[in-house]
């Protein structure tokens, strides 16, 4: 209904002919009636939801916004966002919250924004939620296989009675989907309201958003995209294989970004893993020395054998200590289901076999054979190393820049033979054996500088806006700045004490295990920032 200014209500230009200010206030009271009234009647797209709504069934309320048919063979459900459709209004957010139950501070879909920059200004909201990729890495990394891809719908469900808590999946998966539910212990996430599909009904999220942005839709597995976008953060996601699919009728421009791109944030430590990380390279090293000095007939049974002791009861302690990383630690045995697919898997077999080669040694030593002890310390060095290779790779696979394979091998070998020597040296410098302390100290003296080294790579990829892990660099410089200056210092206190020994005696035992002690205490302050500024690729918003 319009109104000609010249006559706001129709009919009223008798009472406003009348006298003084009564007429005016029955001129504004029809005014604001007739507003008040045409305002029932505006069709804003609340009001042809709330209508549509009321008018329909629950089986076709939504039935133009999910499929009606099963995927064909060779195709997948995956979620379609119309972004010039999206508000940021966070219905879907809420919907999702409250139809799955979730508990406080739980979310399993997101509301991200995308921004210009000053001189080109761009403004773009974008709701997130899991991808139900085709090749999932989450599923790929698991170690007790808690994800199922359905072979029909294509939709990755989460068992959560299968999980135990490791959390791999959230490293692995490059969108930061899976959550972590510290009152539960095991991680959850978005399975595309299976339950609700099934039953011809639309999830959450699509049965919430007022402006219909969000539905599912059937996608052709071969036409998936395997290449990165600025939508899912400009990293490679050609191994994933995401489905969701973003569609708009405006071009996104190459230089917006998350609007959240520059904040920078912790990873969490996960302290446990770092001591074992570390006690379990110290354990792997010390077996190495002491089975080169078996074979250079360096040690006697007796020697070989405290020194095989000493380094299997910290490999002991160091992988009974990764349990305590886990939301479920009961179910720690099942985590050897996937070696088929998950390094975490292989890792975890791969240190069950160190540990049973370790109870072989001392076996060995108590039977009293030298031949038998040096056979079963090469074979328990051996299976050491492979132990640590394996731990290499759990972070490689990832594919965060800050855990390729070049700075993640030269950490875990290098800690390896840095305080796995020093562990041997320390044993043997307390049987007064100077010749094995002076070959110890010179490896020692060589860690230190590698160590320096790394410290000015750091320095460099700071300074370098384009290297792979700058954001990693800024991390450490602006987040972790005592943890930097504490190992500098225990650097420098360890390449103090070198000159000490050297001159003062190398045979002195006190001197050599303060110097292993500050370096373990340098390594473990390391392996903690390695966790925390891996910088993990997310979605915007997540």
């Amino acid at each position: 209904m319009l109104f000609d200014l010249a006559d706001p209500v129709p009919g009223s230009r008798k009472a406003a002919n009348g006298s003084g200010p009564h007429a005016s206030t029955t001129l504004d009271a029809l005014l604001l009636e007739n507003l008040l009234e045409e305002q029932q009647t505006l069709r804003t797209p609340v009001t042809l939801f709330s209508e549509a709504y009321d008018q329909a069934t629950p089986a076709t309320r939504f039935s133009h916004l999910i499929p009606l048919t099963q995927p064909q063979p060779g195709e997948q459900y995956s979620f379609e966002v119309n972004l010039d459709a999206c508000t940021g209004c966070k219905a879907c957010v809420a919907a999702c919250h409250s139809l799955n139950g979730l508990d406080d501070h739980e979310s399993w879909r997101d509301m991200g924004l995308l921004v210009g920059t000053r001189k080109q200004p761009y403004l773009q909201t974008v709701t997130t939620a899991c991808h139900h990729c085709a090749d999932p890495a989450c599923a790929e990394g698991c170690p007790v296989l808690a994800y199922d891809k359905d072979p029909v719908t294509g939709i990755v469900r989460h068992l959560d009675d299968q999980c135990i808590g490791c959390s791999y999946c959230i490293l692995k998966c490059p969108y930061d989907v899976p959550k972590f539910n510290l009152k539960r212990g095991i991680v959850r996430k978005c399975d595309m309201c299976q339950g609700r599909l099934a039953e011809g009904e639309a999830p959450a999220c699509v049965q919430a958003c007022p402006n219909e942005a969000i539905k599912i839709v059937a996608v052709k597995v071969s036409d998936i995209p395997r290449r990165g976008s600025i939508i899912t953060g400009a990293f490679d996601s050609s191994y994933t294989g995401p489905t969701t699919r973003y569609v708009s009728k405006r071009s996104m421009p190459d230089y917006a970004r998350a609007a959240d791109a520059g904040h920078l944030e912790r990873d969490h430590a996960h302290t446990p893993l770092s001591w074992m990380l570390v006690m379990t390279q110290m354990s792997a090293g010390a077996f190495i020395a002491c089975a080169v000095a078996l074979w250079m007939d360096a040690l006697t049974l007796h020697q070989a054998g405290i020194t095989s002791a000493v380094a299997f009861f910290v490999g002991f302690i160091g992988i009974h200590l990764s349990v305590l990383h886990l939301g479920q630690p009961l179910k720690a045995w099942r985590a050897f289901m996937g070696w088929r697919k998950s390094w975490l898997s292989r890792e975890i077999l791969a240190f069950g076999g160190f540990a049973g080669a370790g109870s072989a040694v001392m076996a060995a030593w108590w039977w009293g054979d030298l031949q038998l002890l040096k056979l079963t310390v090469t074979g328990t060095a051996l299976m050491g190393l492979v132990a640590v290779i394996t731990s290499i790779m759990v972070y490689v696979d990832t594919r965060r820049p800050y855990w390729s394979l070049h700075l993640t091998a030269g950490k875990f070998i290098g800690t390896m033979l840095l305080l796995g020597t020093g562990l041997a040296g320390v044993v043997w410098s307390w049987m007064d054996l100077p010749m094995m302390c002076t070959a110890i100290a010179c490896t020692l003296g060589f860690r230190w500088l590698v160590s320096l080294f790394e410290m000015k790579q750091n320095a460099i990829a700071l300074a370098d806006e384009k290297s792979s892990w700058h954001r990693s660099a800024r991390i450490l410089e602006e987040l972790h700045p005592r943890h930097l200056e504490a190992r500098r210092f225990l650097l420098a206190a360890t390449g103090f004490l070198f000159p000490v020994m050297i001159f003062g005696g190398l045979h002195a035992p006190v001197l050599f295990t303060l110097s292993v002690t500050l370096t373990f205490s340098s390594q473990i302050l390391e392996r903690l920032y390695f966790f925390t500024a891996s910088a993990g690729s997310k979605m915007p918003g997540n």
